[in-house]
Parts: C-alpha cells; sequence; structure tokens
C-alpha cells in the first residue's frame, strides 16, 4: 500500500483534537449523510484510544470523508456520546477532523500516557492500514499493539451523573391493550472515575432497533441479541470467556429475562480487575448476575468468573462459570473454562458440571484451532443458553488464507474445514458435523463461497437423522478486506451488499432446497432500498412438500445527521422444513412497520408504527421522547 496517511493528534486539556490527512487514487466512497447509519459503506479513518492502558476501556472513534461519524466503546454497548467530525474531499485524497470531549472517556481525567491506534479503510481495495503495527497482528484494534502517547493533564472536573427521563405514548388498538403511556427513569451516576452505578425504574423495552427475522433452517434454538439498555451496560464482563468448541453455551443469555420493574447496578474497572453486577426485579421474579474479568497488564492472562441467581415462587437456580485465557500475543492461544448448576430442577448434581478447554495456533493466513467439552446432563442453568445438555465432544478446525499482490484481480483466496462430534454420555456420536469451505474474493468486492459436507443429529426418537446444507454463494460488495502486511479481519461488512445463495441436501426424511436472495441499493443521495426474497423447499418421498419463503423490502431515508426515517413490509408464508428449532412462522406471518428517530444534543425523538422483530404486527404507533440530563448517553 502506498497511499499515505498522516495522523496528527492534540489536545487543550477538554478536546481531543485528530486530524487525518489521506492520499487515494481510487474513488472516494462518502455515501452515508447520517451518523451512526451504515458503517463500512465508505471510505473511513478512525482512532482507538485506551485512556488507562491496555487493561482499560476501548473508545473508537470513526469518520467518513464527509464527515459522517460513528464511535463505539467497552464502556457501554451503546456508547453515543455528541462529538465533531469534519471531512473534506480534495484532488487526490480528504481530510478529515474530529473533535472528542475528553469528558466522554473514563481515565481520561487522570492518566497523562495512553494506548493510541490510528487507523484506514479504503474501501475500493477493501485494505485496512494501521499506524503501529506488528507482523503478528490480526486485528488494527489489538491494545498489545498500539502505540503510546504522552497527554497533558485534563482540565476536566469528575464526571457527571447521567439521567434519561423517556415519556412513551401508544395509540392502539383494544386487541393491543388500546391507547396508553407511561413514563419511566434510566440514570447512571459515577462511584469513582472509572466505576458506576446505574438503575432502571418502570423501564421501557420497547426497542426496535434489530430485525432478527429468518427462516434459515436450523435445528437448534435461535439466540437473539440483547438491545435493552439496562442489560447491555457493563455487558463486556459478562460471557468473557474464550471457546473453540462451546456447543452454543452463553453463560448470561439475558434476552431469557423478563421486563424487570426495576434495575440496579454496578460495574467498572480498578487497575486489572473489571466486574458488573446487576439485580433485575420483575413481578414475583428477581434474576441477579455479578461478572469479574481479570486482564494482565501485557494482555497475555485473562481470568473471568460469571455467577447467575434466578429467584421465583418455588424455584431456584445458580450458576458458577469460570475461564482462564492466555494468548502469546504471537501465535498461540491456550484456554480452559469449568461450570456448576444447582438448584431446585438439578436432580443429580454430580451431573451438573460443564467444563471446556482448547487451543488455537494462528498467522496472518493460517489458523488451526480446537476443543473438547463435556456437558452434565443436569447442567441447564435457567438464564443461560445452551443447545443441549448431557453431550461430550470435540472439534477440529483449520483455515489457510493466499493473499494476492495489490495489483491482481484476485484479493484472496481462503480454504478451511471443519469436523465436529457430539455424544450422549459415554454412548454413540449423536451430533456430528463434517464440512469444506472454499472462498475467494476479488479486488472487485465479488466473494463467491463454496461449501460441502455432511451434518447429523440425533432426534428425540432414536432417529440418526441428515441435516445438510451445502452449495454456493455469490456476494458483491461483500465488504470484507484483503489480508496482506496492512490488512486485516473486515472492519464492518457493506451496507450495500447484494447476495444470492443456494444450498441443498439430505434434512430430516426428505432433501431441502434454500434459496437466499438479497440486495441493497442506493436510491438517489440520501436513500436506500432493501429487498430479500429466501424460501425453502423440502421434498419427501411420500407425501406433500413443507415450502416456505421470506419476502421483505424496506426503504430508509438518511433526513441529516441526525434524523433517519425507515420503512419496512415483510412477510413469511408457509410450513418449515422437518426439524425445525428456529420456531419460524406456520402458514402467514406478515408485518409491516415504520420508524423515525432524530437525535437532539440533550433528547432523543422515535416514532414507530409496528415492530421489525415480530412475525405479525400489533397495530400500533407509538411516540417516545427522552431527555437527557448531566452526561451524555452511554457514557
Amino acid at each position: 500500500m502506498n497511499e499515505a496517511t498522516t495522523a496528527r493528534i492534540a489536545t487543550d486539556g477538554r478536546f481531543l483534537l485528530v486530524r487525518f490527512d489521506a492520499v487515494q487514487r481510487e474513488r472516494v466512497f462518502q455515501t452515508q449523510r447520517t451518523n451512526d447509519v451504515g458503517q463500512g459503506t465508505d471510505d473511513n479513518v478512525w482512532v482507538d484510544v485506551w485512556p488507562s492502558g491496555p487493561t482499560g476501556f476501548e473508545y473508537q472513534f470513526i469518520a467518513t470523508p464527509n464527515g459522517t461519524h460513528y464511535q463505539s466503546s467497552t464502556e457501554n454497548a451503546t456508547y453515543a456520546p455528541i462529538w465533531e467530525s469534519y471531512g473534506a474531499v480534495r484532488d487526490g485524497g480528504y481530510t478529515v477532523t474530529m473533535k472528542i470531549p475528553l469528558g466522554v472517556m473514563r481515565g481520561a481525567q487522570s492518566s497523562t500516557s495512553w494506548r493510541v491506534q490510528f487507523a484506514r479503510y479504503i474501501r475500493a481495495t477493501g485494505q485496512q492500514a494501521v499506524w503501529s503495527f506488528d507482523v503478528a497482528q490480526t486485528s488494527a484494534d489489538d491494545p498489545a499493539r498500539a502505540g503510546t502517547m504522552s497527554i497533558a493533564p485534563s482540565k476536566l472536573k469528575r464526571r457527571q451523573p447521567r439521567i434519561a427521563v423517556y415519556g412513551l405514548g401508544e395509540i392502539a388498538s383494544a386487541g393491543a391493550a388500546g391507547n396508553t403511556w407511561r413514563m419511566g427513569l434510566d440514570l447512571s451516576v459515577p462511584i469513582a472515575e472509572q466505576s458506576s452505578f446505574y438503575a432502571t425504574f418502570h423501564p421501557d423495552f420497547s426497542n426496535v432497533e434489530l430485525d432478527q427475522q429468518t427462516i434459515s433452517p436450523t435445528v437448534f434454538p435461535r439466540a437473539f441479541i440483547e438491545v435493552r439498555p439496562f442489560f447491555t451496560q457493563g455487558a463486556n464482563n459478562f460471557n468473557n470467556f474464550y471457546c473453540n468448541f462451546c456447543n452454543g453455551f452463553t453463560a448470561l443469555y439475558t434476552p431469557a429475562i423478563p421486563t424487570p420493574r426495576s434495575g440496579y447496578a454496578v460495574e467498572g474497572k480498578s487497575g486489572p480487575f473489571s466486574f458488573t453486577g446487576f439485580d433485575s426485579v420483575g413481578n414475583g421474579r428477581e434474576d441477579l448476575a455479578s461478572g469479574i474479568v481479570y486482564t494482565s497488564p501485557d494482555t497475555r492472562w485473562n481470568a473471568s468468573f460469571n455467577r447467575v441467581t434466578v429467584n421465583l415462587p418455588g424455584f431456584m437456580d445458580n450458576e458458577n462459570v469460570a475461564g482462564l485465557f492466555y494468548n502469546d500475543l504471537k501465535h498461540v492461544i491456550v484456554y480452559a473454562n469449568y461450570g456448576n448448576d444447582s438448584g431446585t430442577n438439578v436432580l443429580q448434581g454430580d451431573r451438573a458440571q460443564y467444563y471446556d478447554s482448547g487451543a488455537t495456533w494462528s498467522s496472518q493466513t493460517f489458523s488451526i484451532w480446537g476443543g473438547v467439552h463435556r456437558i452434565g446432563s443436569s447442567f441447564n442453568p435457567a438464564d443461560a443458553f445452551i443447545l443441549k445438555s448431557g453431550v461430550n465432544g470435540w472439534g477440529i478446525y483449520a483455515n489457510k488464507i493466499w493473499p494476492f499482490a495489490s495489483n491482481a484481480r484476485l484479493a484472496a483466496i481462503s480454504f478451511g474445514g471443519a469436523l465436529t462430534r457430539n455424544h450422549a454420555g459415554d454412548g454413540p456420536f449423536n451430533q456430528t458435523n463434517n464440512k469444506l469451505d472454499l472462498d475467494i474474493l476479488t479486488r472487485s468486492a465479488v466473494d463467491l463461497n463454496l461449501t460441502s459436507g455432511s451434518s447429523y443429529l440425533l432426534l428425540s426418537n432414536g432417529v440418526f437423522t441428515p441435516v445438510s446444507q451445502n452449495g454456493i454463494g455469490l456476494t458483491y460488495h461483500s465488504g470484507l478486506q484483503t489480508n496482506n502486511p496492512v490488512s486485516f479481519d473486515a472492519h464492518g461488512p457493506s451496507a450495500t451488499p447484494a447476495t444470492m445463495s443456494y444450498n441443498t441436501g439430505r434434512f430430516g426424511n426428505g432433501r431441502l432446497d434454500t434459496w437466499i436472495r438479497s440486495s441493497t441499493m442506493r436510491v438517489g443521495d440520501r436513500g436506500t432500498l432493501t429487498i430479500q426474497l429466501d424460501d425453502t423447499a423440502q421434498r419427501f418421498a411420500a407425501g406433500g412438500p413443507n415450502v416456505q419463503w421470506f419476502e421483505s423490502a424496506a426503504y430508509s431515508y438518511q433526513i441529516d445527521r441526525d434524523s433517519s426515517l425507515g420503512i419496512g413490509a415483510r412477510r413469511v408464508v408457509g410450513n418449515a422444513p422437518v426439524p425445525n428449532g428456529g420456531g419460524n412462522c406456520s402458514g402467514v406471518c406478515s408485518n409491516l412497520s415504520l420508524a423515525y428517530h432524530t437525535r437532539l444534543r440533550h433528547s432523543e425523538i422515535y416514532i414507530a408504527y409496528g415492530d421489525p422483530n415480530a412475525l405479525i404486527t400489533v397495530p400500533q404507533a407509538i411516540f417516545k421522547l427522552i431527555l437527557y440530563a448531566g452526561s451524555d448517553k452511554g457514557t
């Protein structure tokens, strides 16, 4: 890569001031117009900072050539402070400037030696360049390989509390509980420079940020992403267990916790330790969880512990999980995890344990990893997610990447394979998987993927049945980065991909064919249209087929830097393949949704109809106003 990037950084004691000057021969992509929408679509530059060193909170600030920006932090999954960014395209490149308040970063008040990394992504070629580089590096955001900068003492006072008061009004049919309104409160109060107490009272969990509808074939339960603010703050201290062969195990799966009446929590960092503890209080139910993570100063060692307790009338469950992880920061990772479960439904305490261990060897172009686990038949914690209890198994995976020169038409070819086996106790295998995967990525962001193999599952009726899907997939504008000395794993998928894939295989008592087709395209300077059509057809030797399809269309319009509008219509029709653990619709399920959002300096406004997460639209319109006082959102 011979397109220079110059980064400059300074501070006036109140703000972090960053400037990037980028030389670029290729077309400069700058399509996004609304902050926090469409990350990965455009060229971008970013700065990572660790004010308290590599074991402290990480803060990342990203901006595109026209100044549209994004941010994230390990402090909070909903980290969204107010900050400024500007961009201008010129002949032969572009310039981006950032003005970031020091007060939105924990540790910035006292630390004078920070870890810092500067990086850049070129959309046209998929290349990623970093400032502080190591030949063994596989991530641009690795704190162990970031540089160090000295910074003058901050002029800031102690962090301020954050209070968010919301008012929610609903207009709904009588069958959807009728018209109603309610108010609630979320707050966060600093108790030390890097620690906070936070709470929620009568929380509003009507969030509709994620569209999780799908008809992709699966014989296992589906896991959903948590979007509720009370559970996302401090979430980084739960499930912090390295695992190569987990059997879908998640020690704390907060979507299993119903909406609480109120919640109380504390989270933060102290030296090499980070911690979170919360108490979610509902109607006749209480869920308590605590997590603590130790990271050694050189980031090579990591130890984690989670405890989760569920209390209901006549029911109690206690889960403890601990893990140890070592990384030599070059090639080798070794880990071990242990858990146990006790309570009302645990009838055999000696079979309520979880064991898991494994190792990884990796470089920038080759990796091999594997693991073994043993899960007792009585290990099934109430607030955890696990595909199947009572299994022992092992798995091994390998992948090789062949990168090409920057002037070649091909960017990279990768080839990998996987073998996994599970069996019940000391009995026969009840789950097997054999897979080969070939992926070809071109410089023009065309990605061709071929898979082949077989999968089998022992059903509850004792039948060892195939559940295989093998085929071909083609994606344009994949958003993947190439793997050369200045490129790493994907920084984010493209927001305008076009994908088509076909998979087939023996599935249950028949053959299952699956098509997935989707395309996202620009409509004018500020609009985006996404169309998707998926279908599954399972045919049997005798009897009629199971046919199901999913069709959707969504349009989004970026009004300005802080406002956007989205409209979506989707429908699921038909019967899912058998066996099926996904909970898909049977018959016809249709959904219509509309959402408007605007972000002001001390408030947010949402206007919505329907819910894109639901299979069927509930006839209700929602108006929501959030007022913020004190610190910014998510800080």
